[in-house]
């Protein structure tokens, strides 16, 4: 049966099914780790349909990841009283702007919406403008390290440098789920965010997104304006990133600046680089590998892991330009393209032979 399928579909079920069972054989610690893996899965989605299908490649959305993330975290730090990084400034009420805090649904709520709404007005003014290119990637690389700074600075509100710790993982009735209930969560989770953007990709919406990708000015010659569809995609995209930081929180017990800023951005282009941008499951493949080659290798060469990491990421961009996974579903259909042309010219030559049969039987 699995045969009949497609690459996407075959691998998509071997690694849902792994996924799935990953629990039943991994220690606790592991599965935290594949959790965290699986909301960077998320995450490359998000950026996969701004840069793999609409061609715009953001080097600050973690941005948008952090937000949603702090929303969360401050949350739950505000729940247990005034904290200690606040009255270390001599604030010793929680500030008036932050009481909506207070309620984990408003949080949670909020860490959707302003995402969302930054990513909007973003694009509105960027897209709008008709900036593109080199000069929209330096905006957002520029916007991530202006974050990273403002989380830094604004210590008194947000624990500066030293971030946010001691965050419980996503508790019901005051009770926290365990590892497993709520990991399950998240593969649910990153399911209905695959098939999500797998049926936008492939909709009448994902068709011109892509078309905007290949040739933007003749997709404006159809009276099309590019600039609407970028805002929107952007803004869905937003809106799955602070989803993702929300979701982070609660698995890592742990959010900084650094979870926020270019270094977050950055990985991410190389997650979707390394699987293949442009394809769903290869932004799946992509933090599926990298992350768990470089979480063994780090163990078992705590000195060197990053020279390996790095000569495994120059191999595949030298020799893989469209990244693993996209590499492979393109040499599948040219193998099945070159297939079919064979089937129909041997079938051409007999409809000819059967043609000349005929004639020369009227003769």
């Amino acid at each position: 049966m699995l045969k009949k399928m497609n690459l996407e579909k075959q691998l998509g079920i071997l690694i849902l099914a792994f996924l799935a069972l990953f629990p039943l054989f991994a220690s606790g610690f592991r599965v935290e780790l594949m959790g965290k893996f699986v909301v960077f899965i998320i995450f490359a989605i998000a950026l996969d349909l701004v840069w793999g299908y609409t061609g715009l490649l953001s080097l600050g959305h973690a941005v948008f990841f952090g937000l949603g993330g702090y929303m969360l975290a401050l949350s739950y730090i505000l729940q247990k009283g005034v904290p200690m990084f606040m009255t270390r400034f001599g604030i010793n009420e929680i500030p008036q702007f932050m009481t909506p805090l207070l309620s984990t649904p408003v949080a949670f709520l909020l860490g959707l919406i302003l995402p969302s709404l930054l990513a909007a007005v973003i694009g509105y003014f960027i897209f709008k403008s008709k900036v593109s290119g080199v000069y929209f990637a330096i905006i957002s690389l520029a916007l991530a390290g202006l974050f990273q700074l403002l989380i830094n600075d604004l210590q008194a509100y947000t624990g500066g440098f030293n971030g946010l710790n001691g965050l419980p993982r996503f508790p019901i009735f005051g009770k926290p789920l365990s590892v497993n209930t709520y990991y399950y969560l998240l593969v649910v989770m990153a399911l209905l965010i695959y098939l999500f953007a797998r049926w936008l990709t492939r909709s009448h919406f994902g068709k011109v997104v892509k078309s905007i990708r290949e040739n933007e000015n003749r997709i404006r010659f159809f009276s099309y304006n590019p600039a609407n569809y970028k805002i929107f995609i952007f803004t869905i995209s937003g809106f799955l990133s602070g989803l993702a930081g929300m979701l982070y929180v609660p698995i890592n017990g742990f959010i900084s600046p650094l979870d926020v800023g270019i270094g977050m951005s950055t990985l991410l282009v190389v997650w979707l680089a390394i699987g293949g941008r442009g394809t769903l499951m290869g932004a799946v493949v992509g933090v599926l590998i990298i992350n768990w080659l470089s979480n063994l290798l780090s163990e078992r060469y705590p000195d060197a892991w990053q020279l390996f990491i790095g000569t495994v990421i120059v191999l595949v961009v030298l020799f893989l330009p469209n990244g693993i996974y996209g590499s492979l579903e393109a040499r599948l259909n040219q193998k099945t393209l070159s297939k079919r042309a064979s089937v129909s010219q041997l079938e051409r030559g007999m409809q000819r032979g059967e043609d000349f049969g005929n004639k020369r039987s009227y003769r």
